[in-house]
């Protein structure tokens, strides 16, 4: 029996000093619910899924109740899943009243197995708005009013936000590009953020996804060497309705495939940023094939780092910070960090979490000969 597995992240961008023991807190515990259920045997897919929605449920991530508020001033939630045993991938988008909307993209994986409709038809797997409130609704997914997925404090994100945009398009002067973010500016613009108690990751427009936070995200294995992935995101802020991030698109936001030998490792993958440079790049998947296609993980993931400019090895980030756990059933207790710029620790199970975001679990079968 193989050694059971979960690690989560809060997403990459900038997390508040002040709020490092509730990050911390919320990975440990959403680990230590994990692992319990993986020492009583679930799968791959149900824990990847309940560690998300341990994510979902707390106000301080961008996903589920809480989340960032799209201009017609509605959450609208992105949700994935994949199974590394069969496969399937399961995914919804713009869903904006179901306070766990990984729930639901699970169904439609577990569905894809199960569902037989006439006329040999196909059962979906992927549904986005109302047609997925619809398809969860008819499974028995109990439902929301749209109004109790909004916080206060993304309601609050959303004024100052959408003041600043009528601001700029009433000033043709301030529709200034601003220049990608490096290290020493985002260092020293935290560092100002953590200084002045008035100003917070609001004060920055829309297009500095650096220092917001994004997509969270769970890896993990069961103790079959079933591997599974799993996201979940409430999107940039003042987004155009309807708009998909990576988290709802196969192959971008969620990856996960099996052992097919006993040369090849398992690989789950989530990935948290910018989601139109992620679906362009299909980054999770290409990910997965990169570290797969080479023996040494380190190495094929500088490639990708170099060429994609979207990923470091073995859990990095270019942000300001990172916040992660993990633990696994051997462990007795759950691992977790709170990282500043590029930190790379290696761990006897790879993972990456960074740039246009990663988590990523690598696991070598050497039990099957």
């Amino acid at each position: 029996m193989n050694e059971g597995f979960i690690a989560v992240h809060v997403g990459a961008g900038y997390h508040s000093m002040q709020k490092k023991h509730a990050y911390k807190t919320l990975c440990k515990k959403s680990c230590q619910k994990v692992t319990i259920m993986l020492k009583n045997g679930c799968s791959a897919v149900e824990a990847v899924s309940t560690a998300v929605v341990s994510l979902e449920n707390s106000l301080l991530t961008n996903a589920g109740c809480g989340s960032n508020l799209s201009l017609s001033r509605k959450v609208e939630c992105d949700a994935s899943v994949m199974d590394g045993r069969t496969l399937n991938f399961g995914a919804v988008g713009a869903l904006s009243d179901y306070m766990n909307p990984v729930l639901v993209a699970k169904e439609l994986l577990l569905h894809q197995n199960n569902e037989n409709l006439s006329l040999h038809r196909i059962p979906p797997c992927v549904l986005v708005g109302e047609g997925a409130s619809q398809w969860a609704r008819s499974r028995g997914l109990k439902n929301v009013k749209a109004d109790l997925l909004v916080s206060e404090n993304a309601l609050h994100t959303y004024s100052k936000y959408k003041r600043k945009v009528e601001e700029a398009e009433n000033d043709p002067r301030k529709f200034i590009q601003r220049e990608p973010a490096n290290n020493k500016i985002l260092y020293s613009e935290a560092a100002e953020m953590e200084n002045n108690a008035c100003i917070s990751s609001e004060t920055w427009l829309p297009g500095d996804e650096s220092l917001m936070l994004d997509t969270v995200g769970a890896v993990g294995m069961d103790c079959c060497g079933n591997v599974a992935s799993a996201v979940s995101s409430g999107g940039i802020v003042l987004k155009h309705p309807g708009r998909l991030g990576q988290a709802a698109i196969y192959g971008c936001g969620s990856w996960a495939q099996n052992s097919l030998s006993s040369t090849e490792p398992a690989v789950a993958v989530t990935t948290s940023g910018n989601g139109e440079h992620l679906i362009k790049t299909m980054f999770a998947r290409t990910c997965a094939e990169t570290l797969i296609s080479n023996t040494d993980g380190v190495t094929g993931f500088h490639y990708v780092f170099n060429t994609k400019f979207l990923v470091e090895v073995l859990w990095a980030h270019n942000t300001f910070s990172m916040v992660l756990g993990y633990m696994s059933t051997h462990l007795s207790k759950a691992v977790v960090g709170y990282i500043s710029f590029v930190i790379i620790k290696l761990i006897h199970i790879q993972i990456s979490v960074c740039h246009q975001y990663s988590l990523l679990l690598q696991w070598k079968e050497t039990t099957k000969q």
